[in-house]
């Protein structure tokens, strides 16, 4: 079925059942309840507001291509619209449903309910182990960290690197793309450089530095 179709059916279905009970369980629920994780803006630009509403204060214009976090969706008027903000991060905005898709990762599919991850990772519950290229400190050469991976679905994962000296940090990657490290001593995790260059993820989270390929983080 085509993608706007799938949300008009949507539409269709509530006004149909006539219940609003009934109407709200034909919209796409949250990732948190097991939705779609992310969604794509596949007809753009599209108007952001700040409520599910045509006459909501507009907020700012999301691009064709946009790659949004599913953060719930509800009926307004009829018509789904849903809760939405950039992957990496930002303000949560809604769009109508009309205008957006589950999105599929780099790896082809469609990742559905939260990333398990992080989750997975603190329990040390890992895919896969190895060496990666790190440095600590700032202007210090690059050496060698043990590195353990929790793959999810869709381009999403949890590195843990651990230095020489025991120190850990957590690597997030989302939709195929580092976003953030988890907050320590060293920092809060969002001070980021990321660049990807010949299959090699290059990373900066504070003054630490790390360098690991494509293939060890998603096992591609």
């Amino acid at each position: 079925m085509p993608v706007t179709a799938f949300f008009r059916g949507l539409a269709v279905g509530a006004l149909t059942l006539g219940c609003a009970g009934a109407a709200l369980a034909q919209v796409p629920p949250a990732a948190s309840d097991g939705g779609p994780r992310r969604f794509e803006i596949v007809s753009g630009p599209v108007t952001a507001r700040a409520g599910p509403s045509e006459t909501a204060e507009p907020v700012g214009v999301v691009q064709g291509g946009a790659i949004l976090a599913n953060l719930g969706c509800t009926l307004a008027d009829g018509a789904p619209w849903c809760e939405v903000r950039k992957f990496r991060g930002g303000a949560r905005v809604f769009v109508p449903g009309r205008h957006l898709a589950p999105a599929a990762g780099p790896d082809g599919a469609v990742p559905m309910g939260l990333d398990s991850s992080p989750h997975r990772a603190r329990a040390g519950d890992f895919d896969a182990s190895g060496e990666i290229a790190c440095a600590q400190e700032r202007g210090q050469a690059l050496g060698l960290c043990r590195a353990e991976v929790a793959r999810g679905t869709g381009g999403d994962a949890t590195v843990v690197a651990t230095f020489a000296n025991g120190f850990a940090r957590h690597l997030y990657f989302l939709h195929g793309e580092f976003v953030a490290a988890n907050a320590t001593m060293s920092g809060v995790g969002t001070d980021t450089d990321w660049r990807l260059d010949g299959g090699q993820h290059h990373l900066r989270v504070d003054d630490q530095r790390f360098v690991l390929s494509g293939e060890f983080v998603f096992g591609n």
